[in-house]
């Protein structure tokens, strides 16, 4: 079983490991706090939130297009240096299809809208307010990042910080959007 030490020294930022988070398999959990991109084997969760706007959006709405979801909170620090880092790959993959679904996970609006003016999406913010979604995507830290194919199916996740300029990590989103 990967211990909580474990977890913290691979990036995630997490307080407590809640008891929610063992829903994914210890060898699940340890794959996808690696350094690569492990394989999503599980059904794609449901992903029906209100943007900021309060206007219900649903992930079947990117079918077609690779997407990028990212589970996020604006006190996790590696959070605050992805953010930047995704949004400049879904800018310059825009017009292959790349789309970034940035998921704020259990905080107040102005608090989201403060952090946005700062560190700016190159795609929609969703609002996760009670953490439904974050549970049903076995986000059991934050960053928690999904890659999700063309025809709405989670391919890969990963949790904790990952270096969004490494070719391992820049490799597989490029095959997904030339597949």
């Amino acid at each position: 079983m990967i211990s909580r030490r474990q977890l913290l020294q691979s990036g995630l930022s997490l307080a407590a490991l809640p008891p929610w988070a063992r829903a994914a398999s210890d060898s699940a959990l340890k794959a996808a706090t690696g350094p690569d991109w492990a394989p999503w084997t599980t059904p794609t969760p449901p992903l029906i939130l209100p943007d900021l706007s309060g206007r219900e959006q649903k992930l079947s709405a990117w079918r077609g297009n690779v997407v990028i979801v990212s589970f996020w909170a604006t006190w996790c620090d590696p959070c605050r240096d992805e953010i930047p880092l995704m949004s400049a790959m879904a800018r310059r993959h825009r017009e292959e299809g790349l789309r970034l679904v940035a998921v704020n996970v259990g905080e107040a609006l102005g608090k989201i809208t403060t952090f946005l003016a700062k560190w700016p999406v190159a795609g929609t913010v969703l609002h996760d307010r009670n953490s439904t979604a974050s549970k049903k995507w076995d986000a059991a830290g934050l960053p928690a990042n999904y890659l999700i194919d063309r025809g709405g199916t989670a391919r890969y996740w990963h949790l904790g910080a990952l270096d969004w300029k490494a070719d391992n990590v820049t490799s597989v989103v490029t095959k997904m959007l030339r597949a």
